[in-house]
Parts: structure tokens; sequence; C-alpha cells
């Protein structure tokens, strides 16, 4: 098991080979290069009113439309809707914007939503870095994104989410945000020093929180409005990132129903490690809540948690939040000695999928 108070090179080029922490500091970076890509991409979208606005996709190409809607929920009129299955809901029609998005442009449910869009009449732009995607967009003179490949779809989060968010943008299809943009890649930039491999525990939350975590089963509690999206990302990172077991859940509806499944199975609770993901924007009721919640737990876990976000701008803060759950999800597969990177399982199970075809 890796020391995270004294992490040296040798360390990191055993337990990460493949460099994982140098995607997770390269979020900025991708960020900015996004948006850079975007602004002289020709791909566009008319710049009318939508209905709605509907992304495609599974996996760290999905999580780039969930936080987009969290952002956009107060600031467009139109709903933002991730759609993560095969085909589309049957309420997409022409008026709305479908965005396909999979970073390797060969993700078969959102080449299936792609197809079913396309027969609805909706308008389409394509994000990812090549596959099937570009050369279908390609073939019927679709705008396509086109985003730089060859990283785990999750460590990409920048370029797919910048990609979607630089690309309305400069289709004025949303509001000038390019000011939130800014404030939010300043702050992710301070973050990755913070957090980095370099930063001693003592002064470094990712570490200090990874360390708290290890050993149990890490459950993310935030409210639906803003930080659903952080939850699950949370969530996703250590399953993928740790090779650990993790869920998430929202208030108020978590208060609804999951509360009482606290009562039974001893042996599980005492392996829970709770952590509450807040926003100064969270409702009253919802505050209330958790902090009811926490007491109502306190018996039954051993561990709770509280995690605040950080920047001034709600693109920042749920950025900082986001980013904050990539390093903590980086330095648990640190501990339980797992190599952050490979994710065998699902290699193998769309091996599988592929020879059923």
């Amino acid at each position: 098991m890796i020391d995270l108070d004294d992490i040296r090179p040798g360390d990191l080029e055993r337990c990460d080979p493949a460099g994982m922490h140098e995607v997770i500091a390269g979020l900025p970076k991708q960020c900015i290069r996004a948006m850079a890509i975007t602004e002289q991409s020709p791909a566009r979208v008319p710049p009318r009113a939508y209905r709605a606005v509907v992304v495609c996709g599974m996996g760290g190409s999905a999580i780039a439309g969930d936080l987009l809607a969290s952002y956009l929920m107060d600031k467009l009129a139109a709903p933002v809707v991730v759609s993560r299955d095969y085909g589309l809901p049957a309420w997409v029609a022409a008026g709305d914007l479908v965005i396909a998005s999979s970073y390797s442009g060969d993700t078969e449910e959102t080449l299936s939503g792609f197809d079913q869009a396309l027969a609805r009449g909706a308008a389409i732009v394509g994000v990812c870095s090549g596959g099937q995607l570009r050369q279908r967009c390609a073939e019927r003179g679709l705008p396509c994104l086109e985003i730089p490949g060859g990283l785990p779809p999750r460590g990409a989060l920048g370029y797919s989410l910048f990609g979607i968010l630089g690309t309305l943008l400069a289709s004025q299809a949303i509001p000038d945000c390019r000011a939130d943009i800014m404030e939010a890649v300043k702050l992710l930039e301070a973050l990755a020093a913070e957090y980095g491999p370099a930063a001693p525990a003592a002064a470094n939350r990712a570490k200090s929180l990874a360390q708290q975590l290890h050993n149990g089963m890490p459950v993310i509690y935030a409210a639906a409005h803003p930080l659903a999206a952080v939850a699950r990302r949370w969530s996703n990172q250590i399953n993928e990132n740790s090779k650990m077991l993790s869920y998430w859940a929202l208030m108020p509806e978590l208060c609804h129903n999951e509360i009482v499944g606290w009562e039974k199975l001893p042996d599980v609770r005492r392996q829970a490690r709770v952590v509450f993901l807040q926003d100064e924007a969270d409702h009253q009721r919802n505050i209330l809540r958790m902090r009811i919640v926490k007491e109502l737990l306190e018996p039954n876990c051993p561990v709770l948690l509280t995690v605040n976000s950080r920047g001034g701008t709600l693109l920042a803060r749920i950025l900082s939040l986001s980013y904050l759950g990539d390093w903590v999800s980086l330095y648990l597969g640190y501990l339980g000695g797992a190599d952050p990177t490979p994710v065998a399982r699902i290699t193998e199970l769309k091996a599988r999928l592929q020879e059923a075809r």
C-alpha cells in the first residue's frame, strides 16, 4: 500500500503505470483546449429556441451532459435531458436538439439514439474523437465536433463537457457564459496543485478524504439540485478508478425511503462511509434534511463526512466538487493497491457483446 504522505516517483510508476494522475491533473488544460477547438471548429447548431436539449451518451460521455444540465437549469428555458439507453424517449422529435456524445464514437447505445434522432427530424450534433459517429455525421452533412482521443472516456471530461458547452456557446444557443468558464478553469488550475500527489495529506483534502474512506463503501449523498451530477460522478469514479463499490442518492428523495434501510444489516452499515456533498445553492430545507439525516445515521455509521463546494459561479462550484472526487478516487485506488486505469470487466463485457452480434 502506498504512503499518501510520502509519494515518490517510483511509487507512481508502480501504482499508476498508465498515469491516471497525469490525466486528472490535466483537466484544466483539457477545458482550455476544448474551448479553443470549438472556436475553430465549423460544428454549429442552428441558434433557435429548442423545445429540449437531449444528450445521448454513456459513462464518461454522459456525465458531461449531467453536469451541463445542472449548470444550465436556471439559465436555459429548454430542459437538458440525458438519455442513457438505446434509442430515444418517444417525445423527442423535430424541434429538439440531440447531442450525440461518444468519446470513442462507437458507443452502440449512442449510435442507436443518433439513428432515431435522424429518423425523427431532430437537430443533431456529434461530439466524439472519431469512430462511427464521426463517419455517420460526415455522410449526412451533420455538424460534428472532433475532440482529441487516446484517453479513458472518464478521463476526457474536460473535452466532453466543454466541447458541448463551447459548441452551444459558439452557436449562440445558450447565454454567454465565458466569464463563468474562465473562473472555473482558474479554480481547477489551483486545485490541481492543491490535490496533486506532491501536496502532503495534512494539506491535501483529497488525500485525507481517501484515508477516511479507505476499507469502506463510500455512500455519496447530495441535494438533487445542483449536485446530482456531482454525486453520480463521485460514485462512478470510485467504481472505476478505485475498483470499489459505491453508490449515490439524493435529497430530498432519500428521506422518503433510504434512511429506513439503515436499520438492518449491521455488518454492511459498519462498512459504509457517508459523504455529504453541499453547495450554497442547496435548498434550505435540504440543508436541514442533511443535518437531521446525519443525526439519525450517527449511531449506525462510523464515518460521516461533509464536503463543501468552492468557487463563486455555479459552474466553478460544480466542477470544484467533481474534481475533488476524481482525486479522491485516485488515492483510494492507490490505498487499495488498484491500478486506476484498466477497467477489465468493462473491456470483457464489450468483447462478449461484440461476439454475440
